[in-house]
């Protein structure tokens, strides 16, 4: 699934192509994909005014009201034809278009008149500057639930998904079944930095691509050149040379070192 840079380097792609664009038509093949069934109507005749980003979903705001899209496991949003899974096509006056293709058919189109009414239960971004060491150490302090999928609990910090975890919590030394009102002030201040500095250098390298991400005309992003136990089950530590383990944690894969890593409960 599209984490956070990922995401984010969709909407860099996207404010470059179709902010200014009018919208002249709306198709939905797989019509589960575009919501609600009035979408339509309050869709066509209206001009894209910004692109933007919460967490893991794309905001395209229109004159009145907003598009609102979640690329699930394989989205993608492209000004480029794809032969097949489309699941639904913006048509712009212009004559260029966008095309929103799904394999899986997870993914979602959403207008809603006010973003906030779908997003307002996320947490906090944490590339924004409200993000502190101090906000995130008040955050941490009274969860004793485990630190892996607190992380990954979009109510609580919004944007990280499981690759992005696993990472931060290797730099940060901490072990991802610790507790986390366990996790000692010194690694917390470990996470918080590692978690924003890795985010920001997947962004620079567009992102992760795995599996399928793709964004623009099928470009990959190349932070997976940098990974350090995401995906690396049995190979050598970069940092001891002991082998990364891997275990389901809260139904997720999760990579971590178990001699770089400390288990705090």
């Amino acid at each position: 699934m599209p984490e956070l840079p990922e995401v984010e380097t969709v909407v860099r792609g996207l404010q470059q192509t179709i902010v200014g664009e009018t919208i002249i038509d709306i198709e939905a093949p797989w019509e589960k994909a575009l919501n609600p069934d009035d979408a339509y109507d309050s869709v066509v005749g209206k001009t894209i005014q910004s692109v933007s980003r919460r967490a893991k979903f794309i905001i395209i705001e229109l004159e009145v009201g907003a598009l609102v899209v979640h690329l699930r496991m394989t989205g993608k949003l492209t000004p480029v034809f794809p032969e097949k899974y489309i699941t639904v096509i913006l048509h712009f006056r212009s004559g260029q278009a966008l095309y929103f293709q799904d394999m899986r058919k997870f993914g979602r189109m959403v207008f809603t008149k006010d973003p906030a009414d779908l997003l307002g239960h996320l947490g906090p971004e944490p590339l924004s500057a409200d993000f502190t060491l101090m906000v995130f150490m008040q955050m941490l302090r009274t969860k004793k639930r485990t630190i892996k999928p607190l992380l990954l609990d979009q109510t609580f910090l919004a944007g990280l998904g499981n690759i992005y975890v696993d990472e931060a919590l290797f730099q940060a030394g901490i072990q991802p079944e610790s507790s986390a009102s366990a996790v000692p002030k010194q690694n917390v201040v470990r996470l918080h930095s590692a978690i924003q500095s890795i985010l920001s250098a997947s962004i620079q390298a567009q992102g992760t691509t795995i599996l399928n991400f793709s964004h623009g005309d099928n470009q990959s992003g190349t932070f997976q050149a940098a990974l350090r136990v995401y995906g690396r089950k049995d190979q050598p530590c970069v940092m001891c040379d002991t082998p990364i383990e891997k275990i389901k944690l809260g139904q997720r894969g999760t990579h971590f070192c178990p001699e770089c890593q400390t288990n705090f409960s």
